[in-house]
């Protein structure tokens, strides 16, 4: 397997070394893996890949580097991972895991700095666990040659200077000396700054700047604890019943009794005491866990089980608890996708409808949840384009021509789902705006506009309350068709004065009757190419005694001026049936013409 990064020339100047590359070791035989942190580790680290845990000292020479470790290619991972721990005490690992909370006690036991969760590796999880194990090597370095001349140092230039200087010169540097650390003692003494928690750091009263002048300084290395310590503070907390097992609330913090045995066990696995502390605290254990699987709590359960089985617990007796978490995790699964969808996060019911269908689920529940998962879907979407369809009516912006109008977002509801509330209730509003918008067209006497408008209500779908415009809109048709002749005006002659005589009654014309033309044979009618709209064309013409049409007009249109042309066209055109004449005399006829485009 290659090497990530190309390895650091061997000629760096020793000087620079913090501003050397980091030595990162990669246990992972995924070559995916492999290319996706490639660039993650950028030029920062200095990287080198084995396949297994074995091959890591033939791979660095370096005493310190960071181990990233991909946990589930490894056969037998804990036992691997303790045995990097032990192998490689100061070397900070980072864990590539499926699941981080079944690692949680490596991660409080202090060799691990984090474990990460695959999906999550490109992001700021990896990066944080990054920054957190480069901080322990400068802190372990730190501890291991601290900056500045140490007090052998001192004395080995004062050799030095004693072997190449004369005596006056050493008699200067005694005396100096001396008043010195006499000045030190003084100050020590009558400064109340020693009494100061932070005037034992000796770093700090070297460079003059305490902790809290410094907050980015990188905080002091911690000494492990040794076994004696570890075996005193779990016996502390064995007498508090708060601390026999962690916290509930979150990732374990070490300080349970069942931690500090655990990292004593690492440490010592034959300690007895620590093995009988396990044992006892098993059976309390044991309850938790249960009630916990009950509760629907699995991952505290889970964590639970993994750091009694790193505290020696055989895999016997966590077989039934392991078992029950694993019975459960698919009804506990199912109600985290509920709650998932409730809340709209159908990224994150996705991704766990994808572990309920690896945990064996039902197929049918499975089937019942993505079906609501993709109703939900759709009623995020149809609620998103109504707040688009109501922004378009606002804005006035009903039937185009700019885009994005009202109509064309209703339509892109009815794609999605035509008999959906939401659509339905988009429709309703749509309809009722354009047939304001009609009527106020018709008592502007723009009957064109009106008739347009009424059109687009009528295309969306049947909706009573446009009965009422329309009818009005055929009679200002009909009137603006049969303006009312004036009456002449009376002139008054010279010699007589005017007589004023009431003016005669003049009673409305009787309304024309007109006779229901029926085509004799079909007439040569097209749909106009280039439309969508449908509706209907009524013609009047003179009907001839020899079935032929005159004098052809339309009369009422709910369409397009092109569609009137192709009306027209086709009366004019066609023959019709005559035994509806009277005394065979020419008669006024009238049809009605729907037009309706083809379906695909």
């Amino acid at each position: 397997m290659r090497p990530l990064a190309q390895e650091r020339a061997s000629g760096a100047d020793p000087r620079n070394s913090r501003l050397e590359r980091i030595d990162a070791v990669v246990v992972c035989n995924d070559d995916a893996l492999l290319i996706e942190l490639g660039p993650l580790l950028g030029e920062r680290f200095r990287t080198h890949s084995v396949d297994n845990p074995a091959e890591i000292a033939a791979a660095v020479a370096a005493p310190r580097w960071v181990g990233i470790v991909d946990v589930d290619s490894l056969p037998d991972a804990r036992a691997a991972v303790l045995r990097l721990e032990t192998q490689f005490p100061r070397c900070p690992l980072i864990l590539i895991v499926q699941r981080p909370v079944e690692w949680s006690a490596a991660v409080a036991r202090g060799s691990a700095v984090a474990a990460v969760a695959r999906q999550e590796m490109v992001g700021p999880r990896l990066m944080e666990a990054l920054s957190a194990a480069e901080a322990r090597l400068r802190a372990d370095s730190e501890a291991v040659s601290p900056m500045g001349a140490g007090p052998t140092d001192t004395a080995t230039r004062g050799l030095q200077a004693q072997s190449h200087g004369s005596a006056r010169w050493i008699v200067i540097v005694g005396v100096a000396g001396l008043l010195a650390g006499t000045g030190w003692w003084a100050i020590q003494r009558h400064s109340p700054a020693s009494a100061l928690p932070g005037a034992a750091n000796p770093a700090a009263s070297d460079t003059g700047v305490t902790a809290a002048q410094n907050p980015g300084a990188a905080p002091a290395p911690v000494k492990p604890q040794s076994v004696l310590e570890l075996l005193s503070a779990a016996r502390i907390a064995f007498r508090d019943q708060k601390l026999l097992l962690p916290r509930p609330d979150g990732e374990p913090r070490g300080d349970s009794a069942l931690e500090l045995y655990a990292q004593v066990i690492s440490q010592d696995p034959g300690n007895d005491e620590a093995l009988d502390g396990v044992r006892r605290l098993f059976a309390v254990g044991r309850a938790r866990i249960q009630s916990d699987i009950t509760s629907g709590k699995l991952d505290d359960a889970t964590r639970l089980v993994a750091l009694f089985r790193d505290a020696g617990v055989s895999a016997d007796e966590l077989g039934d608890l392991s078992a029950n978490i694993t019975a459960a995790r698919p009804r506990w699964l199912e109600q985290r996708v509920q709650q998932s969808i409730a809340a709209g996060d159908l990224k994150g019911a996705d991704q766990l409808l994808g572990e309920l269908t690896a945990s064996g689920a039902e197929p049918s529940a499975i089937a019942q949840l993505r079906r609501a998962l993709d109703a939900k879907g759709v009623d995020l979407q149809l609620a998103a384009l109504m707040t688009q369809m109501r922004s378009a009516i606002s804005a006035g912006n009903l039937v185009g021509p700019a885009a994005n109008d009202a109509r064309t977002q209703l339509a892109s509801m009815r794609t999605l789902s035509r008999t959906n509330p939401v659509t339905l209730a988009a429709q309703r509003e749509l309809q009722t705006a354009l047939l304001a918008r009609a009527s106020d067209a018709l008592h502007s006497g723009e009957l064109d506009s009106a008739q347009r408008l009424l059109s687009a209500v009528t295309e969306l779908g049947p909706f009573a309350a446009a009965s009422e415009v329309r009818r009005q809109l055929q009679a200002a048709v009909y009137a603006a068709a049969h303006p009312r002749p004036a009456a002449a005006p009376v002139a008054a002659t010279p010699s007589a004065p005017a007589v004023v005589s009431p003016a005669p009654v003049v009673k409305a014309p009787a309304a024309p009757s007109y006779i229901s033309a029926r085509p004799s044979r079909p007439l040569s009618l097209s749909y106009p190419p280039g439309q969508s709209a449908q509706g209907y064309v009524i013609v009047q013409f003179t009907l001839q005694p020899d079935g032929s049409a005159r004098n052809v007009s339309v009369v009422q249109s709910t369409l397009p001026q092109i569609f009137s042309r192709v009306a027209t066209t086709a009366v004019a055109r066609g023959r019709f049936d005559t035994r509806a004449l009277s005394d065979g005399q020419p008669a006024q006829a009238r049809l009605r013409l729907r037009f309706q485009p083809a379906l695909n």
